[in-house]
């Protein structure tokens, strides 16, 4: 069998032996329907339609994913009408690095959004643009953009896709972590080292219901209206539910499982784990792809990250601990800090798997991190059959960052 494994915007040739056992898995195939945005803001869920939404408020914030997140946010913007009203929108980027000049156009659908106005970008360590608001009840200190208590009206764009311990993204997560401060942004991520916060799940996972608790603290659902999308495996509208904040991200999720939840026979020895753009930016935002396939991954399987990072490691806090060494989930218990989260995921993984991974990363970076460096797909699949044989059972999620491989037994 020879597949083409996709490669930040290329494609690498991998043979495997027609007599191996291997599933391929994505997110099913679901057909583009651009229409339901228009549909669903005139048919919303818990608020008036848009037009009657805006009706009575002028100063409008758009809230929108930055560079990071799939989210065909420029082909929503089109779909606002917003004449005659006084708008601003924010890239709603928590703690990324704001986008370049042409991944902002490519945001907005050009040098400006379609409908005007002023952009801005949020920066969490800025606190002259955070106004407090108190703590949740696990004590995160709660201070959110300032322009989000000058909007009359808020317009909340994005999209919902599993999420290794959130559960899913999208909906309430446009306030925190995206709009939020630094130290709110750390102090719910620390709960992500609870074995609750974990991919699909929502009850009882404590960094949901910090989101959750925050979005009431704030207490403005009615001037709050929410557009979800949930997306097909080419990155296309598949259905969009708009209204109530919580009640479109509720309808969303479950079009999410729907679309992201892939059943497969059984657990594999090889997981191949391909990163996507805009996913494949960096190890930071690629390393979720690893997260998302590792409940297909057998004991002491492999898995094989395929991501090119061409802006390298990203937000570095986690990389440093792992690369200084010693006990890190020690370190971690004596004093988080925001990163922390991903570095224990990858030392619980590194415990019972071994990990590969296919980047443009220098294979010493790599290496001091206890992941093995490979130049290219091939060569990464020998050595994980080298070490599990040539019956072993392969897994290749072909969108790793959204797909969830469950065995059915």
């Amino acid at each position: 069998m020879k597949m083409r494994i996709p490669y930040g915007q290329g494609l690498m040739q991998l043979d495997i032996n027609d007599n191996r056992s291997i599933e391929i898995v994505s997110p099913n195939s679901t057909p583009p329907d651009e229409s339901s945005i228009a549909s669903s803001l005139s048919h919303p869920r818990g608020l008036p339609e848009l037009s009657a939404f805006l009706s009575k408020r002028n100063k409008i914030l758009v809230v929108i994913n930055d560079h990071t997140r799939p989210t065909p946010t420029a082909t929503v913007l089109r779909a606002l009408d917003l004449k005659g009203k006084e708008v601003t929108t924010i890239v709603a980027s928590g703690t990324h690095r704001a986008p370049s000049e042409r991944e902002l156009e490519t945001l907005l659908g050009g040098p400006v959004p379609p409908y005007g106005g002023r952009v801005i970008f949020h920066d969490p360590r800025d606190n002259s643009q955070l106004k407090s608001m108190g703590r949740t009840s696990r004590g995160t200190e709660l201070q959110f953009n300032e322009h989000l208590f000058h909007a009359e009206g808020i317009i909340v764009v994005g999209s919902v896709e599993p999420h290794y311990f959130a559960g899913f993204t999208g909906g309430r997560k446009f306030l925190l972590p995206a709009l939020a401060g630094y130290k709110s942004i750390e102090m719910n991520h620390s709960l992500a080292l609870d074995e609750s916060s974990s991919i699909l799940k929502l009850e009882g996972n404590p960094v949901h219901e910090d989101f959750m608790e925050a979005l009431e603290i704030f207490d403005r659902y009615e001037d709050i209206f929410s557009i979800q999308l949930v997306l097909n495996r080419d990155h296309q509208v598949s259905c969009s539910l708009s209204g109530h904040i919580v009640d479109s991200f509720n309808g969303a999720v479950e079009r999410a499982k729907e679309t992201y939840v892939a059943s497969v026979e059984s657990k594999a020895d090889v997981v191949i784990a391909v990163a996507t753009p805009p996913m494949d930016l960096d190890l930071y935002q690629a390393q979720k792809a690893i997260e998302n396939v590792k409940l297909a991954l057998k004991d002491q399987g492999v898995v094989i990250l395929v991501s090119p990072c061409p802006d390298g490691i990203g937000i570095r806090t986690f990389y440093d601990l792992l690369a200084a060494g010693g006990d890190v989930m020690k370190k971690i218990k004596a004093g988080y800090r925001l990163g922390y989260h991903k570095a224990a995921k990858l030392v619980e993984l590194e415990r019972r798997a071994k990990l590969f991974a296919v980047t443009n990363l220098q294979p010493e970076t790599l290496n001091a991190i206890s992941i093995a460096p490979y130049k290219d797909i091939q060569s990464a699949f020998d050595a994980a059959t080298k070490l599990k044989g040539d019956n072993s059972r392969v897994l290749v999620a072909l969108d790793g960052c959204l797909t969830v491989p469950l065995p059915r037994n």
